[in-house]
């Protein structure tokens, strides 16, 4: 009985086989774009760019991925804005935080 309430295809209670098909897809393309961006990630740390430039690449790129295993994965894209930014919050900080010391080293150098 227990794989009735499950639906025939084994997705959550509840969910219809047209419903339980567009998740699954969209799980798969999510995992198809991060392999997608670790490959970005290699032939990016690979680059005779500067130092700077694909340390910047890599952040980025970084970041991206925490965004799509964020909103897909932890269900972050379906939750109320409140949360939302409840997660999103301490990611910003440390962004911040980097602007205020930027700030404050070039007041110093003016001075």
């Amino acid at each position: 009985m227990e794989a009735d309430a499950r639906g025939e295809r084994g997705g959550s209670p509840g969910m219809g086989a047209a419903e339980a098909s567009r998740a699954r897809r969209q799980v798969v393309l999510v995992f198809v774009g991060l392999v997608a961006l670790t490959g970005v990630e290699l032939a990016v740390a690979g680059a005779a760019a500067g130092k700077a430039a694909v340390m910047t690449a890599l952040v980025g790129l970084a970041a991206g991925k925490a965004a799509l295993v964020g909103l897909f994965f932890m269900h972050l894209g379906q939750e109320t804005p409140v949360l939302r930014w409840t997660v999103l919050g301490p990611l910003l900080a440390p962004g911040l935080y980097g602007l205020v010391l930027a700030a404050d080293a070039a007041w110093r150098a003016l001075r």
